[in-house]
């Protein structure tokens, strides 16, 4: 992966987006204690409650929807984008300029909550490595993880309706407009 080559990932109903972590590093030095400089960061981001919880009930995802909850970033260093992909999930390959992909990090760091001692607050990890941090953002249903990973394809470049991505099956539709098609590893 060169560091102007992003990635998106769709898994089920969740959508990430992958870029260089020395990138998104150079954007926020806090996370550098938490990926290595040479790895790839798996970015997402999603209900603070449901998001990452052990048991994702019926319950929890109504209410991400229709109330106004609080947020969370997920991280995942990656050392391959194999890594990445697990079941039946899909791949793009994004080609996009150096400009572009900092707006895009750039983009992805605003969403990490800094104290005022200027630090991150991890919330919880998954045995797969996958970090929770406090966000800034508000989800609902018509602000979701789907909609958020327009935005950041958008930055990338992309012509996006993140508005109207509320779904992953609607972004992957969105980036086959855009002319790209699944890769495989």
């Amino acid at each position: 992966m060169t560091s102007s080559e992003l990635h998106f990932i769709r898994d089920g109903v969740h959508t990430f987006l992958v870029l260089p972590a020395s990138t998104l590093i150079n954007k926020l030095p806090q996370l550098e204690q938490y990926l290595a400089p040479d790895s790839l960061a798996e970015v997402g981001w999603g209900d603070y409650h449901y998001y990452g919880a052990d048991y994702q009930s019926l319950w929890l995802a109504l209410k991400a929807l229709l109330t106004p909850t609080a947020s969370v970033v997920s991280l995942r260093s990656l050392n391959n984008l194999q890594e990445g992909l697990q079941g039946s999930a899909t791949l793009y390959r994004i080609n996009t300029g150096q400009a572009l992909m900092d707006s895009t990090a750039h983009y992805v760091s605003r969403y990490f909550s800094v104290n005022s001692c200027g630090q991150l607050n991890m919330l919880r990890q998954m045995t797969g490595g996958t970090q929770f941090f406090e966000s800034r953002g508000t989800y609902l249903l018509f602000n979701t993880c789907n909609n958020w990973t327009s935005y950041g394809l958008q930055q990338a470049g992309l012509n996006m309706r993140p508005r109207l991505n509320l779904l992953a099956c609607q972004v992957e539709r969105s980036l086959r407009r855009n002319g790209y098609l699944p890769i495989k590893c």
